[in-house]
Order: C-alpha cells, then sequence, then structure tokens
C-alpha cells in the first residue's frame, strides 16, 4: 500500500472514529435529557429546591446535545 493511500485509510478511520463519539454524544444527552424530564414531571421527585437543579442540567444537556449534532454535521461535510 502506498504511503498516500496508507493517510487515507488512517484519515478515515479518525473520522469515523471521530463521528462515532459524536453520535455516542447524541446518544448520552438524549437519555440524560430523558431522565430529566421524567424527574421534571414528576412532582413528588422534582421538589422546590431540587426542580430549578434539575431544569439546569437539562439546559445543559440540550445545549451538548445541540453541539454533539454540529459535530456529527461537520464531519458529515468533511468527507
Amino acid at each position: 500500500m502506498s504511503r498516500r493511500r496508507s493517510a487515507d485509510a488512517a484519515e478515515d478511520l479518525d473520522q469515523d472514529d471521530a463521528m462515532s463519539v459524536a453520535q455516542s454524544l447524541q446518544e448520552d444527552f438524549i437519555g440524560l435529557i430523558a431522565i430529566f424530564d421524567r424527574e421534571l414531571a414528576n412532582e413528588s421527585a422534582a421538589n422546590a429546591e431540587g426542580r430549578p437543579k434539575i431544569a439546569d442540567a437539562k439546559a445543559a444537556a440540550l445545549r451538548g446535545l445541540s453541539l454533539s449534532q454540529q459535530l456529527s454535521e461537520l464531519l458529515r461535510n468533511i468527507r
């Protein structure tokens, strides 16, 4: 295999790995958001003191999901 083809193969592998990481992050953030939604819907668990903290955590997870989606889109456009 030529050096160029070897370098191309390594780049493809790195990009595939990066895409896999971005997709895994998206799945994790989706799961977190679902957990926070359930906690916010459960009024006994989301007491007056804890509710704002759960809402803040959900907002952070939504930002993380958005960023991981943007990363996936960037990686798709690089190919």
